[in-house]
C-alpha cells in the first residue's frame, strides 16, 4: 500500500466514527443536543399546569354560585302539622253494607257490626257498635231499620249542640248533634245523639225521636250511657272538658248519608 492509499483510509476511517459518534448522541427526530426525556418532561409540564389551573378556576367559580335549588322532583320536606290535619289525622271511616249511611271514628277504636244486609232488607237494621281501645263500648249507630217516631213532653236542658254538615233526613229538615238532659214525667235522663235540630231549639217541650228517617229507612245516632249517666248536670258539664268527649262529638258530627 502507497502513502496515498494509507491517508485516503484514515479518512474513510474518520469520516465513519464521526458518523458513529452523532448517531449515538440523537434519538429519531431529535436535534442534537436534546435527551429522549427532555421534550417528552417539558411538553408534560405544561399540560399539568393548565390541568390545575382549569381545576382552580372551576373550584372558584363553584363556589362562587348559590346553592341549587331542589328539583320538581325531590320530596318537599312537610309543613309542621296544623290543628286541621291533626283533627282529621288517624281517623277511620265505616260505611254500612248498602254503602248509604257512613261516619268516621280514631283509629285506635274498633266496629263490632250486629246484623246483616238481610237483615236491612227487612228493615230490622244492621248496627255498628263502637269501642275505645280499651274495648269499653261508647257509641252505637244504627242503619236500616223500622223507624220509632215516638215523642211526648219534656223540659230539656240542652248543653250542647251543633248541626251535622250536609246531613239532613228523608223530609229535607236539617240534622244535628247534640248533647241535653231531659226531665220527664216520671225520669230524667241525659242523652248525646243525632237528630232533627229543631230537637234542641231553647225551650224545646216536645222529646222528638232519637231515631231519624232516610231514603233506605230509618237511623239512630247515639253515645251509649249507663244509668245514671252522671250524677248532675254539673257532672255532666265536667264530662264535656274531657278528650273523650270531644272524639265522640267529632264521631257524630262526621255521620253522612249519600
Amino acid at each position: 500500500m502507497n502513502r496515498n492509499n494509507v491517508f485516503l483510509s484514515l479518512a474513510v476511517a474518520a469520516a465513519l466514527a464521526a458518523a458513529l459518534g452523532l448517531s449515538s448522541c440523537a434519538a429519531p427526530g431529535q436535534r442534537a443536543g436534546e435527551t429522549a426525556s427532555g421534550p417528552a418532561g417539558e411538553t408534560a409540564a405544561p399540560a399539568q399546569q393548565e390541568s390545575g389551573a382549569a381545576a382552580t378556576t372551576a373550584s372558584s367559580a363553584a363556589s362562587a354560585l348559590p346553592s341549587a335549588a331542589p328539583s320538581a322532583s325531590a320530596t318537599p320536606v312537610p309543613a309542621a302539622p296544623t290543628a286541621t290535619a291533626s283533627a282529621v289525622a288517624g281517623v277511620k271511616t265505616f260505611t254500612f253494607p248498602d254503602g248509604h249511611l257512613s261516619f268516621s271514628y280514631p283509629s285506635g277504636w274498633s266496629v263490632r257490626v250486629v246484623g246483616s244486609p238481610e237483615n236491612a232488607a227487612k228493615l230490622r237494621g244492621v248496627q255498628a257498635v263502637i269501642a275505645d281501645a280499651t274495648g269499653n263500648e261508647l257509641a252505637s249507630v244504627t242503619s236500616s231499620t223500622s223507624a220509632s217516631n215516638a215523642s211526648g213532653p219534656v223540659a230539656r236542658t240542652v248543653l250542647d249542640t251543633a248541626p251535622v254538615p250536609g246531613l239532613k233526613d228523608v223530609d229535607g229538615e236539617q240534622l244535628a248533634f247534640g248533647f241535653a238532659f231531659d226531665s220527664l214525667a216520671d225520669q230524667s235522663d241525659f242523652h248525646m245523639s243525632v237528630r232533627k235540630q229543631r230537637d234542641f231549639a231553647p225551650a224545646v217541650s216536645d222529646s222528638g225521636s232519637a231515631y231519624v228517617s232516610f231514603a233506605n229507612g230509618g237511623a239512630e245516632a247515639k253515645v251509649l250511657f249507663g244509668s245514671p249517666a252522671f250524677a248532675s248536670v254539673d257532672a255532666a258539664k265536667a264530662w264535656m272538658t274531657t278528650e273523650q268527649y270531644s272524639q265522640l262529638k267529632r264521631l257524630l258530627l262526621t255521620l253522612k248519608y249519600s
